[in-house]
C-alpha cells in the first residue's frame, strides 16, 4: 500500500495534470471571437479535406478536421470547437444518409449556431442560418435546382443571415463557393480537388475582403 506521504504526492501529481488538459481544452487560440477573421487558405484547404472526408463518409475524420478549423480559424477553444464540431458532423453525416425528410438535421445545424453566437456575442438568429444553410445542401440534390446560381443564391441567404450583413456584398463569395460545389458534383468519380480547393480558396478571400469592407 502507498503510505500517506506518497499517496499525497500521487494526488498532486493527478490534481496537476487535470488542471493542466482543463486548461488546454477551455482557453481559446489568441485572437478575436469572431467568424470575420479568418486565413482563406487555410480554410479552403480544410474545407477540401472535408468534403473529401464526406464524400468517401470518414466520419471521424470529418469530425477532426471540423474541430480543427473551428479552433484554428474561429479560435475557440478545444472543448467549444469538439462541442460544435459533434453537431456539425452529426448533421453532415445524417443529412449524407437521407432521401428526404431533410429537417430533422435542423437541430443540430441550430445548436451549432447557437453556440457560435454565444463565442461570437453576434446578433443573428441560429434558427434562421441553420434553415438557410439546409437550403442550399438540399438544393444541390435536386436537378433543376442545383446549378451554381441558384445554389449560389441560397449561400449568399445564409452568409447574409450568419455575418449580418448586405446579401449584395456577399453574392460574389457565395457563388464562387457554389461553382466549387457544382465542379465536385459534375466530376464525382474524379473530382479535381486542386481546382475546387483554388475556386475555394477565391471564394473565402472575396468573402473576408467583403466583411473587411464592412469595417473601413
Amino acid at each position: 500500500m502507498l503510505s500517506a506521504s506518497r499517496f499525497r504526492r500521487a494526488a498532486i501529481g493527478v490534481a496537476v495534470v487535470v488542471a493542466f488538459v482543463a486548461a488546454f481544452a477551455l482557453t481559446p487560440p489568441r485572437g478575436p471571437r469572431s467568424m470575420r477573421q479568418f486565413n482563406p487558405s487555410r480554410l479552403a484547404d480544410l474545407e477540401v479535406r472535408m468534403w473529401q472526408a464526406y464524400y468517401a463518409k470518414e466520419r471521424v475524420r470529418l469530425f477532426t478536421l471540423l474541430v480543427t478549423m473551428l479552433h484554428e480559424q474561429y479560435r475557440y477553444s478545444w472543448a467549444v470547437a469538439a462541442t460544435e464540431g459533434f453537431h456539425l458532423a452529426r448533421a453532415a453525416a445524417t443529412f449524407g444518409d437521407l432521401k428526404g425528410g431533410y429537417d430533422v438535421v435542423l437541430p443540430d445545424l441550430e445548436a451549432a449556431y447557437a453556440t457560435a453566437r454565444w463565442w461570437t456575442d453576434a446578433g443573428f438568429d441560429p434558427r434562421a442560418v441553420a434553415k438557410a444553410e439546409l437550403a442550399w445542401w438540399v438544393a444541390r440534390r435536386v436537378p433543376d435546382q442545383n446549378s451554381p446560381e441558384h445554389v449560389g443564391a441560397l449561400i449568399a441567404d445564409e452568409y447574409a443571415a450568419l455575418y449580418e450583413t448586405s446579401r449584395r456584398s456577399v453574392e460574389t463569395p457565395a457563388f464562387l463557393r457554389a461553382q466549387a460545389a457544382a465542379l465536385r458534383d459534375a466530376e464525382a468519380g474524379q473530382p479535381d480537388w486542386i481546382r475546387i480547393g483554388d475556386l475555394l480558396q477565391a471564394s473565402y478571400s472575396a468573402l473576408l475582403t467583403a466583411l473587411a469592407s464592412e469595417n473601413v
